[in-house]
């Protein structure tokens, strides 16, 4: 039966059906919408569970907020939260586990879910808000996830055997895993066994104890477009982790920055997984261990068409590590970092894939808000992509909102310069340099070949381009940049390019800024 109160408070648990109207709703057991049946809340309602109890979707259930009127899901009392040895301190989330296969589709727009906290037996620590197994009637537009977590996999969405939607929402500080087996895969979205269309999302500072930080997709063929994974942190793949697929679909039009690992792959590991990466751009990423943007293993053989890779960093393989000889990923019409000399791993050592029409220059971001890693008017990067286009599943749009081609042939990375202006140059790679410690504090030293003895000269360069540094004098092999660190005036934390030319020779080197 409906139950009605707009404007009051009403408390709910058991069977519901119908629409709730009321301003708040307060959850005081365990909700389950029947089969054959549709439970409807309201624009502006906010649902509060009053202890661990969540919603068990057999039928249907719509949340359909407005832009001015949005829908939130949270627990009453967060005390306990972060305890993932109990329930205390979050909601149970909305699971479709035994969901009517012939039910209508189950939406939710403008809605805020948090702390959701996947606690159980096994089958329901997945999925920190949704549990869904078995059902593709889903679509989620317009959401924001923050703070849910889950004791295994998928901190806010975790799906199996399911086909999502999922478009234009954020996910902020979601997190699944256990410091040992079963590691914890995607701090924000896990999807086995599934398709999903997954476009302009926006995943920041979310975290796992296993692969992707943000998300992870394993079986799986995943759209995953116009996307922002900033400051995401996994022990492989700090952003995404690719696990076991060979999918169609591809990952196009995604920013990757800021994201960390603690072992392999500070943005992206694809571990026996072929997707096509095609115009992102993966930069001021950073593997503690190795493969500071992109890592394969094995026997991975993605594809990176039109990706710029640049300014990431690790003790090894600063932008690319392939593990194992199986591994073969292939580059096409990329802008990659010290070429694929510079590759690391036992598969980067003589890698003999298919690498062309590739470039390895300063990408001359524009360093502007909103779009810091915009193309600046002089960017090597632009016309510089493949000129076919043809078949790439593109979008309309860069992920900036602007036109995705511009002239007659499309630049590298996840952003179009409008102006359609072209820029040429490539750095010499004849010396070979040194940065320590690396990432560091206060300063760092950088030292090149003792046979390069005479005046030399160093400039430093953030991502855009700007030159933070430069000097025309230098005596010796080494020397020690100390920048200028004052909060306000100072360098700000980042990634910066440090390139020595001794005579006719050129070498260049990347070095993280941390606080």
């Amino acid at each position: 039966m409906p139950v009605t109160g707009k404007g009051q408070t009403i408390m709910i648990q058991g069977d519901q059906t119908g629409i709730l109207e009321a301003d708040t709703i307060m959850i005081t057991g365990n909700v389950n919408v029947p089969a054959g049946e549709t439970l409807i809340i309201q624009p502006g309602t906010t649902v509060i569970s009053t202890g661990f109890y969540g919603i068990n979707v057999g039928g249907t259930l719509r949340a359909e907020g407005n832009e001015n009127n949005w829908i939130t899901f949270t627990v009453a009392d967060t005390a306990g939260f972060y305890n993932l040895n109990d329930s205390r301190g979050g909601w149970n989330g909305i699971h479709f586990i035994s969901t009517d296969p012939a039910g209508d589709s189950s939406l939710f727009i403008h809605c805020t879910f948090k702390y959701g906290k996947a606690f159980g037996d096994s089958l329901v620590k997945m999925g920190g808000i949704f549990n869904i197994r078995n059902f593709s009637k889903i679509r989620i537009s317009g959401c924001e996830f923050s703070h849910n977590k889950a004791v295994f996999w998928g901190g806010a969405v975790f799906a199996e055997l399911s086909d999502l939607k999922i478009e234009n929402s954020e996910f902020t500080d979601n997190f699944c895993g256990t410091p040992g087996p079963p590691y914890g895969y995607g701090g924000a979205v896990c999807l086995r066994y599934s398709g999903a269309d997954m476009t302009g999302c926006r995943f920041y500072g979310n975290s796992s104890t296993g692969i992707g930080g943000a998300a992870s997709f394993e079986y799986s063929d995943v759209l995953l477009s116009s996307g922002i994974f900033q400051d995401n942190y996994s022990g492989l793949g700090g952003a995404l982790g690719y696990l076991r697929s060979n999918p169609d679909k591809p990952v196009s039009d995604n920013l990757f920055t800021g994201n960390s690992s603690l072992f392999f792959g500070g943005a992206i590991s694809c571990n026996k997984a072929n997707p096509s990466f095609i115009n992102n751009t993966i930069t001021g990423n950073y593997s503690i261990s190795y493969g500071g943007g992109f890592y394969c293993n094995d026997s991975a053989a993605p594809v990176l068409i039109n990706t710029i890779l640049f300014g990431n960093f690790a003790p090894e393989g600063e932008q690319v590590y392939i593990w194992d000889v199986n591994s073969a990923p292939s580059f096409y019409y990329c802008n990659v970092q010290g070429d694929s000399a510079a590759f690391g791993g036992t598969g980067g050592i003589g890698f003999n894939s298919p690498y062309m029409n590739n470039t390895d220059t300063l990408p001359l971001f524009s360093g502007i808000y909103p779009f810091p890693y915009a193309l600046s008017d002089n960017s090597p990067c632009i016309n510089a992509g493949n000129p076919d286009t043809t078949g790439l599943m593109l979008p309309e749009s860069d992920l900036a909102g602007n036109i995705r081609i511009i002239g007659n042939i499309i630049d590298q990375g996840c952003y179009e310069n409008q102006s359609g202006l072209t820029a040429t140059g490539k750095l010499n790679k004849d010396l070979r340099i040194l940065c320590y410690p690396n990432p560091f504090h206060e300063k760092v030293t950088v030292i090149f070949p003792s046979g390069y003895y005479g005046n030399c000269s160093v400039s430093i360069s953030d991502l855009s381009g700007r030159m933070v540094f430069s000097s025309s004098s230098l005596q010796g092999n080494s020397f020690i940049w100390t920048p200028d660190t004052d909060e306000i005036s100072g360098l700000r934390p980042g990634m910066y390019c440090v390139t020595v030319t001794a005579g006719n020779r050129k070498g260049s080197a990347s070095v993280l800024h941390i606080k």
